[in-house]
C-alpha cells in the first residue's frame, strides 16, 4: 500500500508540475517560421524537458495567411485535425502596416484561418506568432508610414496587430516578437539577426524556440537543451528572457 500510494503523489505531482505533456502542432508561415529548422528546435527543447513535441509544417518564403487560406496543402494540412495548436505567421510586413492596411490584408484571413482550425479541431486552438521588427526598421516603406522607419515602431505595430489577431479569435498568441524586444534592450551586443537585419540567426531563432516552448507547454525553459555551439551563458539569458516575459503577461498573450 505504502509503494502505492508514493506512485500515486508522484503521478499527481507529475500531472500538477505540467511534465510529460504531448502536444501536437501544426507550424503555418513562412521563412521566418523555417530558418534554422524552429518546429525542431522547440520539439528538442520539449524533449529535453521531459515533454513531446510531434510537428509538422507548411512555410513557403514570403507566405502571407491569405495564401495559407487559399493553399490545398495548408488546408488539408489544418483539416487532418488532430492539432492542439496551429500557428499562424503572416507576411513580416504586413501586421506592421496601417491599422486600416491590416484590417482588410491580415485580420481578414486571420479569422477565416481560425475559423477552419477551430471547424476541424474540436479541442485544438489558433496560435497566433508575433513576429520581431527588422534590425533597423522597414525602409522600404518608411516614407509611406514613418511607424515602420524604427525597430521599435515596427515591433509596436506588430505586437498590436498580431494581439488583436488573437482578440478576434479568441486565440493566443506567442510573444516571440516581445520576448526579442526584452532580450535586447538587457543585451543590446547580442545578435539575433542574420546579414540581412530580417531574417534570425541561430540566436534569434533559439529564443523563438524558447518562447514557444513556454506558450505551448506553459513551462519554463530555463534548463533546456541548448545548440551545440551556443555559449551557455548566453543560452541560460535567452531562456530566462523567454520565461520572464511570457509568464510575467500571460493574461496579454
Amino acid at each position: 500500500m505504502k509503494n502505492i500510494i508514493v506512485v500515486l503523489i508522484t503521478l499527481v505531482s507529475t500531472a500538477v508540475n505540467g511534465q510529460n505533456e504531448t502536444k501536437n502542432v501544426l507550424f503555418l508561415g513562412n521563412s521566418y517560421t523555417s530558418y534554422n529548422n524552429l518546429p525542431q528546435m522547440v520539439a528538442t527543447i520539449a524533449t529535453s524537458m521531459g515533454d513531446t513535441l510531434n510537428w509538422d509544417i507548411e512555410a513557403p518564403g514570403g507566405y502571407y495567411l491569405y495564401d495559407h487560406l487559399t493553399s490545398t496543402t495548408s488546408v488539408n494540412k489544418i483539416a487532418a485535425g488532430n492539432w492542439d495548436y496551429v500557428v499562424l505567421q503572416d507576411q513580416s510586413q504586413l501586421p506592421s502596416f496601417p491599422p486600416s492596411q491590416v484590417a482588410t490584408m491580415s485580420l481578414p484571413y486571420a479569422m477565416a484561418l481560425a475559423d477552419t482550425i477551430y471547424k476541424y479541431n474540436n479541442c485544438g486552438s489558433p496560435l497566433f506568432f508575433m513576429t520581431w521588427g527588422r534590425k533597423n526598421g522597414d525602409a522600404s516603406n518608411c516614407a509611406n508610414y514613418p511607424p515602420v522607419c524604427t525597430y521599435t515602431g515596427m515591433q509596436g505595430r506588430l505586437r498590436s496587430s498580431y494581439l488583436l489577431m488573437g482578440s478576434q479569435n479568441n486565440a493566443p498568441v506567442s510573444p516571440v516578437g516581445a520576448v526579442w524586444r526584452d532580450f535586447i534592450a538587457l543585451n543590446p551586443s547580442v545578435e539575433l539577426y542574420s546579414t540581412d537585419e530580417s531574417h534570425p540567426n541561430i540566436n534569434g531563432s533559439y529564443l523563438a524556440a524558447c518562447a514557444f516552448y513556454a506558450s505551448i507547454y506553459h513551462q519554463s525553459p530555463v534548463g533546456a537543451w541548448k545548440p551545440t555551439a551556443m555559449d551557455s551563458t548566453l543560452a541560460h539569458s535567452i531562456q530566462a528572457q523567454a520565461n520572464t516575459t511570457v509568464f510575467d503577461s500571460l493574461n496579454v498573450w
